[in-house]
């Protein structure tokens, strides 16, 4: 667990720290050039079919340009030990660039003392400002505010709908930055929060506290998710009957997500385009590569999501149906 003492939505890199990166990271770049790029992507995990598309769009690209990728996930957002192992992993193998889909918002002090002589890029989940060279990816307090600004639309005033909000990790992958959008940007009169509830990514701990609270409390009007809960709540709530009676909001895209949009069992849920974002990590390091300056922040727009609504435009979202993860990509030969 780890606190942020203040929201971001765009990391900027300090003048100071920029000159002091760029001197260090020319020479790389130049040495980096007389041969296809050796990229190593760090996840947090590979337990959903988010971050599964976002390597799907990093395995397209890095074939596309012919370089060499290599991938390593975490299991987990409480692995940090992990993370830390494969970034010196990364180092050991050589690799020009980091991609880094990081399990905290403030970096090991490991991963920081490697940052200058690793060229690394954060990938999807922001980190604290002045270390790595760009992050890829959407603000995760835009995605907030989305989700703010579609209940201000959709439910009337005066409604006060109980409302049970399922984040995941508490103070990971972007969850304390998507809680302060949606509080910033929520008209005080739509919902009545009765309850937030914190744990692991996945299924099988996502529905433990779902079922825990449903048996001690009254059955919500209103749950706001992560993908991970939101189909777990789909399920539960079918499961008891309940699903008539409480209405989901995911705050981002899955597979199974998608599929309770068609079917009407999802109000609507936020896409931040992740296997779009992939190719777009791989995109900024063949730009760097080539010597060229990098915003600080790089991504896509987000896409609201709901049914019978925009459930067309998931191409860039989405993996394709039967994909399996990639762990390596074996560079193009005469590239």
């Amino acid at each position: 667990m780890y606190s942020v003492p203040q929201i971001r939505s765009t990391p900027v890199l300090t003048p100071s720290r920029a000159a002091a990166l760029a001197g260090s990271l020319l020479a790389i770049s130049g040495a980096a050039g007389a041969a296809a790029l050796k990229l190593c992507a760090l996840y947090p995990h590979l337990k959903d079919s988010y971050w599964i598309s976002v390597n799907q769009g990093m395995a397209e690209q890095a074939a596309h340009y012919g370089f060499e990728l290599k991938v390593m996930e975490a299991g987990g957002y409480t692995n940090q030990e992990t993370q830390v192992g494969q970034y010196r992993k990364c180092q050991a193998w050589g690799a020009d660039m980091v991609l880094l889909g990081s399990v905290s918002y403030q970096l090991d002090a490991r991963i920081k003392q490697g940052l200058t002589q690793l060229p690394t890029l954060a990938v999807v989940n922001e980190v604290e400002p002045n270390t790595v060279l760009a992050t890829v990816g959407v603000s995760w307090y835009e995605m907030g505010q989305n989700l703010g600004s579609y209940i201000n639309a959709q439910i009337p005033a005066d409604s006060h709908i109980d409302t049970l909000l399922m984040f995941g990790p508490k103070g990971r992958g972007g969850s304390q930055f998507i809680y302060q959008g949606l509080m910033d940007t929520l008209l005080p009169d739509r919902l009545n929060l009765v309850d937030q509830l914190y744990g692991g990514n996945s299924a099988a701990a996502q529905r433990q506290l779902l079922k825990d609270y449903l048996a001690n409390n009254p059955v919500p009007q209103l749950i706001i998710g992560g993908a991970v809960s939101a189909e777990v709540a789909v399920n539960e709530l079918r499961a008891t009957g309940e699903s008539g009676t409480t209405q989901i909001i995911s705050t981002y895209l899955t597979h199974g997500v998608y599929r309770a949009l068609l079917r009407g069992r999802i109000l609507m849920a936020n896409s931040d385009q992740m296997r779009l974002q992939g190719k777009m990590a791989i995109d900024a390091a063949y730009r760097w590569h080539r010597g060229e300056p990098l915003p600080t922040m790089i991504g896509p727009r987000i896409i609201s999501l709901t049914p019978g609504h925009h459930l067309n435009l998931v191409d860039d979202s989405l993996s394709s149906p039967g994909f399996m993860p990639v762990y390596e990509v074996t560079a193009a030969p005469n590239r």
